[in-house]
């Protein structure tokens, strides 16, 4: 029993993490809008939920086959980040054709750069407002390196025979060093807010997350717990749910406050709001009847995480046409028309082309599987 119990948690489908994606997309698309100044900091709860994603994902397959097929996992990233990608560029060369001819620098090189996933080194070198409507695709790149890097990483170190808590204590080491790295400062400089370091620094952060939570490092042992009487065993659980139920309030106030205080710099708060979202996701899967927890599984926060990524790509071309023609539009009027474009975008591009370029082949490999594994039973039955 306590074998089983040890045994390490799998991720499976949360709907409370889709709303969390979610709400993460609306505070930077009511940044972009200038509707929330500090709605930026969603890109750091993205940061945060990538690592822990992409981390559990892996282990889950290391644990079930004893491999990481790094085929399949580049496969897999390239099926689902490069359909959306190239909509955009299609859609931003209609707007720079038809519209009006897009700021920044030549389109051909804006696209290739997006493409190429190098935006996040030009934006951290000054060329953030170059980019234009790409901008958007600076935190892509910086996922796709971490992409490129992590899942070997963790093959090798695993191969070698790594505990989880050898590879805490690998992911805390590198993200010391990559924050001592990082540079520090007051604003919303360049070389500040696009930092590859430090953004490097929190996607590991979910990484490390990632490891504590499924394998219960940061809890008493169950050789201990067993060893309490079984009705203080149940007042400690309900202890423990109330807990991590109150401190997802904690934490959602602390979000709260970094979102509406103007005068926090930039690096306080993108760190601050990657700690508030590991924190908030390690805590709401522990706690899924919690307040926050029920909001953040709302039907509406769940649909805008699922196409979150469509809506992150193309809702800054779209705020873009939305001023070009309208200037003296309100504030609130131009918002509420770019979400409205931005979304009936992101749901055609995720029903039409993202979902089933990444979930049609998935169907057929699973039809080509089963048919192999009757292929395999037909002699069987026969004999």
């Amino acid at each position: 029993m306590i074998a089983q119990a040890e045994s390490p948690r799998r991720l499976g489908r949360r709907p409370v993490l889709d709303g969390l994606r979610g709400l993460a997309i609306l505070l930077v698309m009511l940044m972009h809008t200038d509707v929330l100044h500090n709605g930026y900091v969603g890109v750091d709860l993205f940061f945060a939920l990538s690592g822990f994603l992409i981390t559990s994902l892996l282990y889950e397959e290391w644990d079930r086959d004893g491999v990481i097929r790094l085929q399949r996992f580049y496969a897999r990233r390239a099926r689902r980040l490069l359909p959306a990608l190239g909509l955009l560029i299609v859609l931003a060369l209609i707007a720079n054709a038809v519209c009006y001819r897009l700021t920044g620098w030549p389109f051909a090189l804006k696209a290739l750069a997006s493409a190429a996933f190098v935006s996040n080194w030009l934006a951290a070198t000054g060329h953030a407002s170059s980019l234009g409507s790409f901008n958007p695709t600076w935190s892509l790149a910086q996922e796709e390196q971490f992409y490129l890097l992590w899942p070997p990483v963790l093959l090798l170190v695993l191969r070698r025979g790594a505990g989880p808590r050898q590879v805490a204590i690998l992911l805390a080491a590198a993200i010391v060093l990559l924050l001592a790295l990082a540079p520090i400062g007051r604003g919303h400089g360049y070389g500040i807010y696009y930092s590859p370091a430090a953004r490097s620094a929190e996607l590991l952060a979910g990484c490390l997350a990632a490891v504590a939570w499924r394998h219960r490092l940061a809890r008493l042992p169950e050789c201990a717990l067993a060893r309490l009487p079984a009705r203080m065993r149940s007042v400690a659980a309900a202890a423990a749910t109330g807990l991590r139920s109150t401190l997802a309030m904690v934490l959602v106030c602390l979000l709260m406050g970094v979102l509406l205080d103007r005068a926090l710099p930039s690096v306080e708060a993108y760190l601050s709001a990657c700690a508030i979202g590991i924190g908030l996701i390690v805590l709401l899967l522990g706690a899924p009847a919690s307040l926050p927890a029920r909001a953040l599984s709302l039907g509406p926060l769940r649909f805008l995480g699922r196409i979150s990524y469509g809506l992150y790509l193309f809702h800054l071309l779209v705020r873009n046409l939305v001023y070009h023609y309208l200037p003296a539009g309100s504030v609130y009027a131009n918002a509420a028309l770019t979400f409205a474009i931005s979304i009936g975008l992101a749901t055609v591009s995720w029903r039409l082309v993202e979902s089933r370029l990444l979930h049609g082949s998935a169907s057929v490999r699973q039809r080509k599987l089963r048919e192999r594994q009757r292929h395999h039973l037909q002699p069987a039955r026969a004999s």
